[in-house]
């Protein structure tokens, strides 16, 4: 199926209303006492994701109650991946970056993406607390609260802001280690973000000019993917291949830095 233009519109519409509800219900829990509770090592839920992925999926049946809706919260990341693949399916995450909200560190964002037959066609990030709405669909453009937005045009590494994300898993955050012995001597600066959505976002918008996470899930990826594309971004894995929603391994960037942040990940992964 190749949806329309008239599919792709009402869509984004619906998926910004989407985000804007779990925004809203954010918004209310933030000066709210924590309730958090572990759902895995060092993987955390609040009593707000689940509250805001309410009000998201609930938008979303409203307006398409046939359509399949995947939410981190009560999926599991095998199901996410099959069920992607296939027909036209809502993906969601209500409250990326749980681990900051629950400490308090204001970056967090609700991430709402649309696939269709596997291919992302509607993204939209919402992080309540700054009012930042990073909207996109496939072919039209990328946009903060309305404005076009493009990635960078930093061309070397020295002159790059780096972003990361550091995973659950103590293999991984040695992994990430590894890549950083190598990046950060070579570039200007880097962050830990805290938010995959809200990385990938800052790549779109050309803040960052590179981002990398080596335990990507579907949903923190769903959205992100249409509005780095749409925003003249590429994802790839490691290795510089193309990055597909099987691959928890991603590489995000404006495209300029690709063959020096190759060379260098090879080296420091071995190959």
């Amino acid at each position: 199926m190749s949806p329309s233009g008239a599919h792709l519109e009402v869509w984004l519409l619906t998926a910004i209303e989407a985000a804007l509800a779990g925004g809203a219900v954010l918004r209310a829990h933030w000066p709210m006492p924590r309730q958090v509770h572990e759902k895995g090592f060092r993987d955390w839920v609040t009593a707000a994701d689940l509250a805001a992925q309410e009000a998201v999926v609930a938008v979303i049946r409203r307006h398409d109650p046939a359509h399949r809706v995947l939410g981190e919260e009560g999926t599991s990341q095998e199901e996410a991946r099959e069920a992607m693949a296939q027909g036209i399916v809502w993906v969601v995450d209500p409250l990326d970056g749980t681990t900051n909200f629950a400490r308090r560190l204001p970056y967090f964002a609700v991430s709402v993406g649309l696939l269709v037959e596997g291919e992302p066609v509607v993204g939209v990030i919402y992080a309540p607390l700054q009012d930042m709405l990073f909207t996109a669909a496939r072919g039209r453009g990328a946009f903060l609260n309305g404005r076009p937005i493009r990635v960078s045009e930093t061309e070397r590494l020295e002159q790059a802001l780096i972003g990361l994300d550091w995973g659950h898993r103590n293999e991984t955050r040695e992994q990430v280690l590894a890549w950083l012995s190598s990046l950060a001597v070579r570039c200007q600066t880097v962050r830990a973000i805290g938010s995959a959505a809200m990385g990938m976002a800052y790549v779109a918008a050309g803040w960052l000019d590179l981002y990398f996470h080596l335990a990507l899930q579907p949903w923190d990826v769903a959205a992100a993917a249409v509005l780095v594309r749409e925003a003249g971004g590429q994802m790839n894995r490691p290795d510089g291949s193309p990055w597909t929603f099987r691959d928890a391994e991603a590489v995000v960037s404006n495209g300029r830095l690709d063959r020096v942040v190759w060379a260098l990940l090879g080296e420091s992964s071995g190959r």
